[in-house]
C-alpha cells in the first residue's frame, strides 16, 4: 500500500508513532509520584549460593534473616526430598499488606513471594516458633516439589528450555492442592518445633469434625468445597494425609511419589502413581487415615469429658443463622450489659460489627443455598472489611472505636483505626492513616486508645490520644517481636497484652504506665492469647492451648496462680467479662465454625488446670550464619534490583498453543508472556497463522507498573471478512475473500486488514476498602485496509454495494470507572454494589488519522440482593453511546448477540470465559449498527442447589446450579429512533459451575433466547463457557 502523507508532509504512520511516544513522555513527565522514589519501594538484591533475595529498603533485617533461613531450608529440604533445583530461587519480600501469606512456583523458574507481616491471633498460621522460618520452609517445599522432573518431561525441558534457563513442564504442579499444600505443611513441623501439625487449632478442626460426623471426604477437600474451614481444608486434610503416609509407609515414600509423578507426561494420574509406590490408592489410604484420626480424637474427647464439661450457652448459630458466622470474633459487652457486640463474617452477607441480646438470638432454620437461615435478634451496626475489634467510648453505645483494613496511599492494604458515631451504619471517622493499627481498646476514662501497630516483620504496643490524635509507641522488649490484643486495666494505669518472643514463646505481659515497666505473667510454650481484665482488676482472663485444647483460663493477680475456667470439646477463645463481672462471653468453636457463647463467671467453680503441654522440640537458631558472610549481614553486600535479570524468555517454545476452526478462519496460534520477578515489567506476544488466507496475525503488548500511573503500549494486526457487501466481479484473484472455486459471478464480502498501535496510562483515583475508581488516558492508531480492492475487475454495469471507509483512524480516549460490587462465599457472582464507567474518544486528523469524530459511551450496573434468603439477585445494566458521525458505512457502534464461535471443550480446559453475557441476546452478532446505541438488560438470578461434591479423587467437582431469567432491550441507530424500533428479547439460562482438573471454577451456560423482532430476531439454544455482567 502506498504511504499517505498528512498536510504537513509527515507520513501518517510516522505521526501515529510520534503521538504514542508523546503519551509515553507525558507519563514520564507527569507530576505524579514515582513509587520507586519512595525509600520503602527502592528494591535491592542479595545473592547467596542458592537464592536471590529481592527486598525494598527498610526490610534489611527481614531480608538478612530470609537469606540465612532459606539456605538452611535448602540444605534440609533437598536432603529430605532428594532433589536440588538447578537454578537459584528468586525470593521477593513485600510488606504492602497486613495479611500473612506466601506463594511459590518452579515453572518456568523457581520463585517465591513472601509477605512479611506475622499472623494475627486465631490465624491458622499462628502456631510457629519463627514465622519467617516456617514461611520460607513451606514455600521452598513447593519449589523443590514442583521442580522435581524426570523422564520425558525432563528431556523436553532440556530441549526447549536448555535445561538451565527454564522449564516448560512441571508434572507435580498438576496434582490436587491438598497434596501440594499437605506436603509443605507437614514439613513446617518436621523441620521446626511447632507448625500446623502441632497446632491446637488444626487439632480442633479435626476433633470436632469427627465428633459431629462432618469429616470431609476426599472429593470435598480435593476441590475446596464450601465447608468449614473452607480454604484451610486443603492444608488440614492434606497435612494429616501426608503425615499418615509418612508414618504408615515411610517418609521416603513421599519423596519417591514426587519423583515418580515428576516423570509422568499425562496429568491427573496421581492415584496410579501412589499405587505404584505403596500398592494402594488414595481412596484406600483415606479410609485408613480417617479411622486412625477417629480413634485418636475420640480418645481425646473421652479424656475431656472425664474432667467434666464446662461450657456456656450458645448465643449465635453458625449452621443455620445468616447473622452469626463461620468467622465470629471479638465479643464486647455494651456499657449496660444488655447486648454483646461482635464481628461477623458468615459468607452470606457483608461482614461487619453486629450486636445480639445478652440472652441470645432466636433462629429460623436455614434451607438450601449455604444453609442460610435468619436470626431476627441480631442487628447490623457497622459494615467493615476483614476482622474488626470494637471498643466503646464512654457509657453510651453511640461511639465505637474499631479497626478496619483499607487502602493507604493507593497501594497498601493496611489496617487503621476508625471512630463510629451512631446510629448511621456508615458514619465513621478515620483516626489513623497508614499506621497499620489494629486491636484497639479504649481506656476507662475514654480519652486514650491502646492498640497494636504493625511494622515490617514485627509489631508493638502504641497509644492514641482521642482529643489530639497523637500516637505514642512503646519501645519493643528484647527478643519480643510481635504483640497482640492489648487490654486496659480498670484503673487505667496498666495494659495487659500477649507477646511472641524468639523460641516460640507466646505469653502474657503487663505494662505499667506509671513505672513504665513490663511484667511477664506466663512463661511456657503454650499459646496464651486475648487477655481480658475483670472489672475489679483481680482476674486476668485469657485463652490458652496449654492442655492441647483451647480453653479460657484466669490468672489470679493476688495469688499469682492460673485457674481453668472452661473445659470444652471444641475450643474457647477471646473472653469478655460483663461490666458487673457476672457473665463471661467467649468465642466458641464447633464443626461449623465460630459462634458466641456465654456462661456465668463464678471463681469458686474454677478447676485446677492440667499440666502445660510438654515442651515442643527445641527451636532452631533464628539467625543461622552463612559461611561466606563471616558475621556480616548479607544486606551490606546488596545491589540495586535489575529487572532484566528475570525479564526474558526462558524457553524455546511459547507459553501456550492454540488451534481454532471458526466460521472466519482456521488458525494455528501461539503466545508467550514475560514478567520480571517483582512485576514491574510485563509483556505478552501472540502470533496466529490464518490458514485460509495464508497470512500472519498477532499482537505485542508491554506494560510498566513501577510508575504510579501504569503505562502500556501495544501493536497488533488482525484480519476480518466483511460480509454483506455484494459486488459482481469478473475474475477475482485466488486467495481473496471473494474467490470461490465455483467461480460465481456475484461475490459477498472482502478481506480487511486491521493494524493498530496504542499507548496509554492508568491512574487509580480512589482506593478504599470496598470502593475503587480508575482514570485512564490512551492513544490509538488503527489502519483499515481492503485487501480485495480489485475495482478494475468489477462489472461497471452491475449494482455495487458501497464499502465501508478505509484508511487511518487516530484517537485519544479519556476514561473513568468506579466499582464497589461485592460477592460473598455462598452467593453466585456479585450480589451488591454497582459499577459505572464513562469514556470520551476524540478522533482527529491532527492526531495522525484521516477522519474526525467524537464518541462518548457510558455504562452502569446495579446489583440488588433480594430481602429473602437464597442469594437471589436482580442485576440491572444500562449502557449507551453517541457519536458525531463515525466512519461512513461502519457505524460508530454495533449491537447484537454473542458469536457462535466457541470450542466449549477447549475453553473449559483453559478455564477462560468466552465473553460476558452483556449483549443483546436473541440476535446475530453486530446485527445493528449506527451513530448511537442504547441497551437495557435485566437478569434475575436464583441459585437452585449447592452440590459441592465430586467423584472421589477424580479431578471433577460439581459446585452448584443457578437459574437466570433475562430480558434485553436495545438498538443501534442513526436516523431518529422511535420506541417501536427497539429490539427486545427474553430468555433463560441454566448455569452449572464445576471444577475440572484441580483448577479454578468454570461456569457452563445452557442458554435459550428469543428475539422479538419479526425479521432479525432468533430462537436459539446455545451452550458456552461465560460469565455474567
Amino acid at each position: 500500500m502506498r504511504e499517505r502523507k498528512s498536510r504537513s508532509g509527515t507520513p501518517r504512520p510516522a505521526r501515529a508513532w510520534l503521538w504514542s511516544l508523546l503519551v509515553f513522555a507525558l507519563v514520564l513527565l507527569a507530576p505524579l509520584r514515582d513509587a520507586a522514589a519512595n525509600p520503602d519501594l527502592e528494591f535491592r538484591t542479595i545473592e547467596t549460593e542458592h537464592f536471590v533475595i529481592h527486598y525494598h529498603v527498610g526490610e534489611e533485617e527481614v531480608a538478612d534473616r530470609i537469606a540465612m533461613l532459606a539456605e538452611r531450608a535448602w540444605q534440609r529440604l533437598t536432603r529430605e526430598l532428594t532433589h536440588a533445583p538447578s537454578l537459584r530461587t528468586h525470593v521477593v519480600i513485600t510488606d504492602t499488606t497486613d495479611a500473612s501469606n506466601g506463594f511459590a512456583n518452579a515453572v518456568p523458574y523457581p520463585r517465591i513471594r513472601l509477605y512479611a507481616a506475622a499472623p494475627d491471633t486465631l490465624s491458622v498460621l499462628g502456631s510457629y516458633d519463627d514465622w519467617l522460618d516456617i514461611l520460607i520452609t513451606h514455600e521452598f517445599v513447593h519449589v523443590v516439589h514442583i521442580d522435581t522432573v524426570h523422564g520425558l518431561p525432563r528431556l523436553l525441558n532440556a530441549m526447549l528450555g536448555f535445561g538451565v534457563v527454564g522449564k516448560v513442564l512441571g508434572p507435580n504442579i498438576v496434582q490436587p492442592r491438598w497434596i501440594i499444600e499437605g506436603l509443605a505443611t507437614m514439613y513446617e513441623s518436621e523441620l521446626g518445633s511447632q507448625g500446623r501439625h502441632r497446632s491446637a487449632l488444626f487439632d480442633m478442626f479435626v476433633r470436632t469434625a469427627v465428633l459431629d460426623g462432618r469429616f470431609q471426604r476426599i472429593d470435598q477437600y480435593n476441590s475446596n468445597a464450601r465447608v468449614f474451614p473452607h480454604g484451610s481444608s486443603v492444608y488440614l486434610y492434606g497435612l494429616h494425609m501426608m503425615h499418615f503416609l509418612a508414618m504408615q509407609y515411610g517418609k521416603d515414600k513421599l519423596a519417591e511419589l514426587s519423583h515418580l509423578y515428576g516423570g509422568r507426561v499425562v496429568p491427573w494420574g496421581i492415584n496410579r502413581a501412589l499405587q505404584d509406590v505403596i500398592g494402594v490408592d488414595f481412596e484406600e489410604v483415606e479410609r485408613e487415615y480417617q479411622t486412625y484420626l477417629e480413634r485418636r480424637f475420640l480418645a481425646e474427647a473421652r479424656q475431656i469429658r472425664a474432667r467434666g464439661l464446662r461450657q456456656g450457652r450458645r448465643l449465635t448459630f453458625t449452621s443455620s443463622s445468616g447473622a452469626s458466622g463461620a468467622h465470629t470474633r471479638y465479643p464486647v459487652w455494651s456499657p449496660d450489659d444488655s447486648h454483646l457486640y461482635f464481628f461477623d463474617d458468615d459468607g452470606h452477607k457483608q461482614a461487619g460489627i453486629r450486636r445480639v441480646p445478652a440472652k441470645g438470638s432466636r433462629i429460623r432454620e436455614g434451607r438450601g443455598i449455604g444453609n442460610q437461615g435468619k436470626s431476627p435478634d441480631i442487628e447490623r451496626i457497622i459494615d467493615v472489611e476483614d476482622s474488626s475489634r470494637p471498643s466503646f467510648i464512654g457509657p453510651n453505645e453511640d461511639q465505637i472505636v474499631f479497626d478496619m483494613v483499607g487502602v493507604h496511599d493507593m497501594r497498601y492494604r493496611w489496617s487503621d483505626l476508625y471512630r463510629w458515631k451512631g446510629p448511621n451504619r456508615r458514619g465513621r471517622e478515620q483516626l489513623t492513616f497508614g499506621m497499620r493499627a489494629r486491636a484497639p481498646d479504649v481506656s476507662p476514662d475514654g480519652r486514650s486508645v491502646v492498640f497494636v501497630r504493625n511494622d515490617t516483620g514485627q509489631s508493638r504496643v502504641a497509644f492514641l490520644a482521642l482529643d489530639t490524635l497523637e500516637v505514642q509507641e512503646l519501645a519493643p522488649l528484647d527478643e519480643v517481636q510481635q504483640v497482640y490484643d492489648p487490654d486496659w486495666h480498670p484503673s487505667g494505669t496498666k495494659v495487659a497484652y500477649s507477646a511472641w518472643r524468639e523460641g516460640g514463646w507466646r505469653d502474657l505481659y503487663v505494662y505499667d504506665l506509671e513505672t513504665r515497666t513490663h511484667q511477664r505473667i506466663t512463661a511456657d510454650m503454650a499459646q496464651d492469647n486475648s487477655p481480658e481484665w475483670s472489672p475489679d482488676g483481680r482476674w486476668l482472663l485469657f485463652s490458652s492451648d496449654r492442655s492441647g485444647v483451647y480453653n479460657i483460663y484466669a490468672y489470679d493477680t493476688h495469688e499469682r496462680e492460673v485457674h481453668q475456667v472452661s473445659n470444652v470439646l471444641g475450643g474457647a477463645f477471646e473472653p469478655a467479662l460483663s461490666h458487673d463481672g457476672a457473665s463471661l462471653a467467649y468465642v466458641g468453636y464447633s464443626s461449623t465454625g465460630y459462634d458466641l457463647w456465654s456462661m456465668d463467671f463464678e471463681p469458686e467453680d474454677f478447676i485446677t488446670p492440667m499440666p502445660a503441654i510438654p515442651a515442643w522440640p527445641s527451636a532452631d537458631d533464628p539467625t543461622p550464619e552463612l559461611p561466606e558472610d563471616r558475621g556480616r549481614p548479607p544486606s551490606l553486600d546488596s545491589k540495586p534490583y535489575r529487572f532484566y535479570r528475570t525479564f526474558y524468555p526462558r524457553t524455546l517454545v511459547p507459553a501456550s498453543f492454540e488451534f481454532e476452526s471458526g466460521s472466519l478462519f482456521s488458525t494455528l496460534g501461539l503466545s508467550v508472556a514475560l514478567e520480571d520477578v517483582i512485576g514491574f515489567h510485563s509483556a505478552v506476544a501472540s502470533f496466529e497463522w490464518l490458514t485460509a488466507v495464508q497470512r500472519p496475525s498477532g499482537s505485542l503488548s508491554y506494560s510498566f507498573s513501577r510508575l504510579f500511573p501504569s503505562l502500556s503500549v501495544g501493536f497488533g494486526r488482525d484480519y476480518r471478512v466483511r460480509s454483506g457487501y455484494r459486488r459482481y466481479i469478473y475474475d477475482p484473484p485466488v486467495g481473496s475473500a471473494a474467490y470461490d472455486d465455483d467461480q460465481s459471478y456475484a461475490y459477498d464480502g472482502y478481506l480487511e486488514q486491521i493494524t493498530s498501535v496504542s499507548a496509554g496510562l492508568s491512574v487509580p483515583v480512589l482506593r478504599l476498602a470496598r470502593h475503587s475508581a480508575t482514570a485512564s488516558l490512551s492513544y490509538s492508531f488503527v489502519n483499515y485496509e481492503n485487501l480485495d480492492d480489485f475495482d478494475d475487475v468489477v462489472d461497471p454495469n452491475a449494482p455495487t454495494a458501497d464499502l465501508p471507509e478505509v484508511g487511518d483512524v487516530a484517537s485519544l480516549t479519556l476514561g473513568m470507572s468506579y466499582d464497589n460490587r461485592e460477592a460473598v462465599r455462598y452467593g453466585y457472582g456479585n450480589e451488591t454494589g454497582r459499577r459505572a464507567a464513562i469514556s470520551l474518544t476524540v478522533s482527529d486528523r491532527r492526531l495522525g488519522g484521516d477522519y474526525g469524530d467524537v464518541r462518548a459511551s457510558a455504562s452502569y450496573t446495579e446489583m440488588i440482593r433480594m430481602p429473602w434468603v437464597g442469594h437471589q439477585v436482580l442485576a440491572l445494566r444500562l449502557a449507551g453511546g453517541a457519536s458525531a458521525g463515525g466512519l461512513r458505512r461502519r457505524g460508530a457502534f454495533r449491537l447484537g448477540g454473542l458469536s457462535e464461535e466457541q470450542d466449549v471443550i477447549r475453553t473449559t480446559v483453559a478455564r477462560s470465559a468466552w465473553g460476558e453475557t452483556g449483549a443483546l441476546r436473541g440476535y446475530d452478532p453486530s446485527v445493528f449498527s449506527g451513530q448511537y446505541y442504547g441497551l437495557l438488560q435485566a437478569e434475575y438470578r436464583a441459585p437452585l442447589i449447592d452440590i459441592d461434591r465430586g467423584l472421589g479423587s477424580v479431578p471433577a467437582f460439581f459446585e452448584r446450579m443457578v437459574a437466570v431469567v433475562f430480558t434485553d432491550w436495545g438498538m443501534a441507530w442513526t436516523d431518529p429512533l422511535k420506541f417501536s424500533d427497539l429490539a427486545g428479547s427474553i430468555g433463560a439460562t441454566l448455569i452449572t459451575s464445576f471444577k475440572f482438573g484441580y483448577g479454578e471454577s468454570v461456569s457452563l451456560f445452557f442458554q435459550y433466547a428469543h428475539g422479538f423482532d419479526p425479521e432479525l430476531g432468533l430462537d436459539y439454544f446455545r451452550v458456552f463457557v461465560g460469565r455474567g455482567f
